[in-house]
């Protein structure tokens, strides 16, 4: 029972933090959208192995790690924001050169998405203060031998497919629109994740001074 009650948990806990739309996920959607299901998936991937690793990160030690990674401020926020704000107008800068040149720009290779979007998921420390909490509230459950484990494969689980199902419904769109809306659902998408890092930057700006 304490088996199926830490799955579960994780599960929710996985779900509960992948299910926002938020600036990755919009970025996991465009990427299906730009290079289809296969070539996408690593970066989906990414997520949720950042995400897994801070739950288990937070499993062991959240306790202590969780006020460390507060500390650092908005340092992580506001870099983070920045990324986004690069992320988005490179995107347009190749959406705009494929039309020009009437064919695809090449996209970058499986290995280099997994490693941008697992440091784009890994900026966020807000992920490990959420697991923290958790766990701190779930020290009955975590407490079996076998509660620990099962608490981060549900969440590894809960968090691939969510990532892999936003990566599916932009491949779903690539697959049944038209070249010219498929790039202007792009620019679209790069100007929300601009907009996002904006958002981000202005909020934490904004937050610091009162």
């Amino acid at each position: 029972m304490d088996f199926i009650t830490a799955l579960g948990g994780g599960m929710l806990a996985g779900i509960g933090l992948a299910a926002p739309l938020g600036a990755i996920g919009v970025l996991l959607v465009r990427e299906g959208l730009t290079n289809g299901f296969k070539e996408a998936a690593p970066a989906a991937a990414a997520v949720a192995l950042i995400d897994a690793s801070y739950c288990a990160l937070a499993v062991m030690a959240g306790g202590l790690v969780a006020p460390t990674i507060t500390s650092w401020g908005n340092v992580p926020a506001i870099t983070g924001g920045f990324v986004l704000i690069a992320l988005g107008f490179h995107g347009m800068y190749r959406t705009s050169t494929s039309v020009s040149a009437g064919e695809g720009a090449s996209a970058p290779s499986k290995w280099r998405r997994f490693g941008l979007f697992a440091g784009l998921t890994a900026v966020n420390p807000a992920t490990l203060v959420y697991f923290a909490a958790l766990t701190l509230g779930l020290g009955s459950v975590l407490s079996s031998p076998a509660g620990p484990v099962t608490f981060i494969a549900g969440v590894a689980f809960a968090s691939l497919t969510w990532q892999l199902g936003l990566v599916f419904t932009g491949s779903f769109f690539r697959g049944h629109v038209t070249v010219k809306a498929q790039r202007l659902l792009s620019m679209a998408g790069n100007a929300v994740i601009v907009a996002l890092g904006l958002a981000a930057i202005i909020s934490v700006s904004f937050g610091s001074q009162r």
